[in-house]
């Protein structure tokens, strides 16, 4: 899951994947890493879905500019549409599968 860190960063990658996974989180969130492990390993099963992630330590005002304010928060955007938000851990396998599918 590769790390984003700007704007222009995240609009890119909305504008140039049909399916794209955003999640807000920090390095020291247990069920912040938790959720990304989970989005990663089922993740690797829908290779055209491009998954990134934005680090709230190093970029509050991002979070904060997609109306976050806990972690880990989790966007999905198909064809340049947000299609799906969660906000809080998402632990098991089918929730996780649920919401990579809404995004293929």
């Amino acid at each position: 899951m590769d790390q984003l860190n700007s704007k222009q960063e995240i609009n890119d990658a909305i504008a140039n994947h049909a399916s794209f996974i955003l999640m807000f989180t920090a390095v020291w969130s247990d069920v912040g890493n938790i959720t990304k492990g989970k989005f990663e390993s089922i993740g690797a099963n829908y290779p055209t879905v491009y998954m990134a992630w934005v680090s709230t330590d190093d970029h509050p005002d991002l979070a904060k500019e997609w109306g976050f304010t806990a972690i880990p928060a989790t966007v999905g955007y198909k064809n340049g549409t947000k299609v799906e938000t969660y906000v809080g851990p998402q632990y098991l396998d089918q929730q996780v599968e649920a919401f990579i599918k809404k995004v293929v």
